[in-house]
């Protein structure tokens, strides 16, 4: 007969010891720390070639990187490029690479990445992030692995606002694809194992409506992000967001559309608040080939029939400033005119007066004006249906225009679905867009010249354009500032779209979970030196049913059961054992 009695007080013995040590480790694991982010839209493609939206941008901002970046006090550094040099006829620019950079599969980055990226834009039109910005360049010349000239047909005064801010893409990986003779840029949507950068995140998994993962890239040439996993969400809804980061199911939520009434109760649940003016120019654009945007006097009497002032007061909660009809806002003070700011006030008898002159005037009574052949004086306005305050302002613009005798359709549509495709095919009559401005005025060029990329008006005006190419070419500050405010008064004077306002924008964020959020002037709180910046406070734990956390298995990792735990259970296993042998 086995005595077992001694052993089985020492095997108690130690499992009572244990489970006062560990009194809750068989019901624990560890969690990774996964910065939970939301969105109000999935990206429109992970195609860096042609992604503009916002948050196309925010996305592949893990990702990708360029050689010059904004930096936190909205001047622009060094980033991928460690320096540059420019010689004495502005013609040649020398750039040296950081040393030592990896692309995310391990490859390194060498001047023939920069070469392919910044020859393919020049190449392509449909590669319509950057196209318009390669204008000047000539070509480049690869000096070594980690230096390159870049040879331009005329001075350029924005090489680094407008060249140097392009994200740069592996040859390796987009010489093969460009090389195959169906690629269109616009329309190509890679692979995620295309999907390759030289930034701090990857994407680890992507469900288009859902979510996208990442992992941190241990390689990272400013050091391994300390945030090891990010999930972002997709919740269209700005009220939705604010619930859940008031919960805590979210760390940061990210939305035009937060109502700024919510502020103060979200601080007092807790609940930090980035708030900052967005220098974007929230705009009501006009397709100026589609009737009846095709007349000049016509938009003019637009700008004299809306209060741009009421429209911040309701559709924005009074968050924002008004737009200026020179597009440029007062933020960068260097480059805004006041004139072409204040070229038109509130004044619908000014606009009544001007559909008079077209000889639009009501002729059937029923309150819309006709022109002389009988066709009604109406068309449609799209805002997006994720941001109520646009959604808002295009109903004010319809109730102002219904005063003078116009009508104006709204038509609330999907980002991705409605609105985005429309203005970029040009199919829509007009549209309310936020578009972004930049600390260099050449960003209106790439905008507001024929042809250009983002030239989502089909704006064609030589004067302009003559414009647009003097001030790019314009060495000299002072001079160029003339031309930049003559531009402005252009623009307000040819009007291809009104400027509504420029937002005040709200971005909570919780500071319980993680630490190190960077508040940037003028930018979102999730930006470069956020994700650079960011680590978790202190080790978590969740329970094994997942009961009381909306994260789900994939946005926590795979779990790591403790020792504790194991030895526990071995411990439960060899009782039984010998309680079996006992009794045999």
């Amino acid at each position: 007969m086995i005595k077992v009695a001694p052993l089985m007080r020492y095997v108690l013995v130690m499992f009572s010891l244990l489970m006062i040590i560990t009194p809750t480790a068989s019901l624990s694991v560890a969690e990774e720390p996964t910065l939970r982010i939301a969105l109000p839209s999935p990206p429109q493609t992970l195609n860096v070639w042609s992604g503009t939206s916002s948050w196309t941008i925010i996305v592949l901002n893990f990702i990708y990187e360029p050689l010059a970046t904004i930096g936190p006090e909205s001047k622009y550094v060094p980033w991928l490029a460690e320096s540059w040099n420019v010689s004495s006829d502005g013609k040649v620019w020398t750039i040296r690479l950081r040393e030592g950079i990896l692309w995310q599969d391990g490859k390194p980055l060498t001047a023939e990445d920069v070469k392919f990226t910044y020859e393919y834009f020049k190449k392509d039109p449909t590669a319509r992030r950057g196209f318009s910005d390669m204008e000047y360049l000539d070509h480049i010349e690869v000096v070594d692995d980690y230096m390159f000239k870049m040879y331009l047909t005329e001075p350029f005064a924005a090489v680094v606002s407008t060249m140097l801010t392009n994200p740069i893409v592996p040859k390796h990986i987009w010489e093969p694809i460009v090389n195959n003779e169906n690629f269109t840029a616009s329309k190509y949507e890679p692979k995620i194992s295309e999907v390759i950068g030289t930034g701090p995140y990857k994407i680890a998994e992507y469900r288009p409506d859902e979510y996208i993962r990442f992992t941190a890239n241990e390689n990272y040439w400013k050091g391994a992000p300390s945030v090891k996993n990010v999930v972002i969400r997709f919740v269209k809804e700005a009220d939705t967001q604010v619930m859940m980061i008031k919960k805590g199911e979210i760390d940061v939520a990210i939305h035009l559309a937060i109502n700024p009434a919510v502020e103060e109760d979200l601080k007092a649940a807790g609940v930090n608040v980035h708030r900052y003016l967005r220098p974007y120019f929230y705009h009501w654009g006009f397709n100026l080939q589609h009737f009846p945007f095709t007349e000049i006097k016509f938009r003019k009497a637009m700008a004299y029939a809306i209060n741009l002032t009421e429209i911040i007061e309701i559709a924005r909660l009074g968050a924002g400033e008004p737009g200026s009809y020179g597009i440029i806002p007062p933020v960068w003070k260097e480059w805004f005119c006041k004139e072409a700011a204040e070229m038109y006030t509130y004044d619908p008898d000014k606009a009544r007066q001007l559909l008079d002159e077209l000889n639009w005037i009501d002729r059937d009574g029923d309150g819309i004006r006709e022109t002389p052949d009988g066709r009604e004086i109406k068309f449609e306005i799209y805002p997006p249906s994720y941001d109520p305050a646009r959604v808002r302002a295009a109903e004010m613009i319809r109730d102002y225009l219904k005063e003078i005798g116009v009508k104006a359709v709204v038509r609330v549509g999907d980002w991705k679905g409605v609105v985005w495709p429309g203005i970029k095919a040009h199919k829509l009559d007009s549209f309310i867009l936020g578009s972004g401005t930049e600390p260099d005025p050449d960003f209106m060029r790439v905008r507001f010249k024929t042809n250009a990329s983002a030239n989502y008006y089909l704006l064609s005006d030589p004067e302009i354009d003559r414009l647009l190419e003097q001030q790019a070419i314009t060495i000299d500050r002072s001079k160029r500032k003339e031309i930049v405010c003559n531009i402005e008064r252009k623009l307000a004077d040819v009007l291809p779209l009104i400027t509504l306002y420029y937002p005040v924008i709200i971005n909570p964020y919780r500071t319980d979970r993680f630490e190190g959020w960077v508040e940037v002037k003028f930018d979102w709180i999730l930006n470069r030196y956020t994700l650079l910046n960011l680590r978790p406070k202190a080790p978590t734990t969740v329970k094994t049913t997942y009961a009381t956390t909306t994260l789900t298995k994939t946005e926590m990792g795979p779990p790591i059961i403790s020792i504790a735990g194991v030895l526990i259970a071995l411990i439960i296993i060899v009782l039984m054992i010998l309680f079996s042998l006992r009794r045999s």
